[in-house]
């Protein structure tokens, strides 16, 4: 990068690992990664030092921090991640900065050219996919004194942002017309709305699409609610569902696949399908009519120009996204055009999308306390 290119520092805290990196234009020009650790504190503690570590490998602070968490983002605060141990409304911007005041601080320049307004130049392809609506982001500043060498804390904005909100805006940028929803699916089930680019945030939560209720007297839901979409079609469920067609013996294939001695999960079950296993066809076919009834929701509610579909169940060549596109051609409404477009697994959308998130706020940030500006 060069000495005049404005870097953004970007942080994509998961269940497992904990990313950090330093963001320039569409580029990652450095990152890190450690395990979580199990304690929030020390959780803050490797979130700082990673950060601190990414300054130092490129020798310059950054402008501001995007930070994607998994959990829901309100008005600045993580008012839940359960995965990570937040379970209240929680200032994670203040937790960064109190910990990198323990540690050593992460640096900051000690003028910041024109702040962060020089770094919204990051627009460079990712920068204005992160305008947003809604104000979900939260500023942090002072993180302390420097260490190594990097330079003198100044203040360095800090903004929160759900991790799975963050993705949709390192993906989404290839299509800055209209709107677009983000439907991802893994372990479970998530997404974002984005307007010509801008996150559709609400107060923080929307998109949220694994709690669309399905089925009104389906299985109890951790958000309180009952039949939401994520509890009847998720990687985890169908990794469930391939585990009880096997224990049960009514999925030859996958009783036979279990006799090798370790865990099925939903590439199992697609395997089934492929191969022709009955009992595996139907469980997935009604995943995907499942899976299609959200669809309609998201349709009915945004009426998007596009529905970006992400993770790999969910591809054109695999048996569920197969499935999927068969369910929601026959059951969208007659007057729907919209696409599904799957989009290639991109390790590195969330750490982009965090640090377009950060950009976005341009000269308007004045940290404070890790709440909403």
């Amino acid at each position: 990068m060069t000495s005049d290119e404005p870097a953004i520092g970007a942080v994509d805290w998961g269940g497992t690992w904990i990313r950090a990196a330093m963001v320039a234009g569409d580029r990652i020009v450095h990152s890190e990664r450690a395990a979580r650790p199990p304690a929030l504190p020390q959780q803050y503690e490797v979130v700082a030092d990673l950060m601190r570590r990414c300054a130092a490998a490129v020798g310059r602070p950054p402008a501001a921090i995007g930070v994607g968490i998994a959990g829901i983002v309100q008005r600045g605060l993580v008012v839940s991640a359960l995965n990570l141990g937040i379970n209240s409304p929680t200032d994670v911007a203040g937790g960064i900065r109190s910990a990198a005041e323990v540690a050593g601080g992460i640096s900051s320049a000690a003028e910041v050219a024109g702040g962060i307004s020089s770094a919204a130049g990051v627009a460079g392809g990712v920068g204005s996919a992160a305008e947003v609506v809604g104000g979900v982001g939260s500023a942090a500043g002072g993180v302390g004194s420097a260490a190594g060498g990097v330079g003198d804390v100044a203040g360095v904005p800090i903004f929160v942002v759900n991790d799975l909100q963050a993705t949709a805006i390192g993906v989404a940028g290839r299509w800055p017309d209209g709107l677009t929803a983000v439907m991802s699916m893994g372990t479970g089930v998530g997404g974002a709305v984005l307007d010509r680019g801008r996150l559709l945030a609400g107060e923080g939560a929307a998109g949220d699409f694994g709690h669309i209720p399905v089925q009104p007297d389906g299985p109890s839901c951790p958000c309180g609610g009952a039949g939401c979409l994520e509890m009847l079609v998720s990687g985890r469920v169908l990794s469930e569902v391939a585990r009880q067609l096997g224990d049960t013996g009514r999925s030859p294939f996958l009783t036979a696949r279990l006799s090798g001695g370790r865990p099925l999960h939903a590439g199992d079950l697609q395997d089934a399908t492929d191969a022709g296993d009955e009992a595996a066809i139907a469980a997935l076919e009604r995943a995907a009519a499942t899976f299609a009834a959200g669809l309609r929701t998201i349709v009915a509610t945004v009426d998007p120009a596009r529905i970006l579909l992400a993770g790999a169940l969910l591809a054109e060549d695999a048996a569920f996204g197969r499935m999927v596109r068969l369910r929601w051609e026959a059951a969208r409404p007659f007057w729907c055009r919209t696409p599904l477009i799957h989009v290639p697994d991109d390790v590195d959308a969330a750490l982009r999308g965090a640090a377009s998130f950060a950009a976005s706020f341009g000269s308007n940030i004045r940290p404070a306390n890790g709440r909403e500006m």
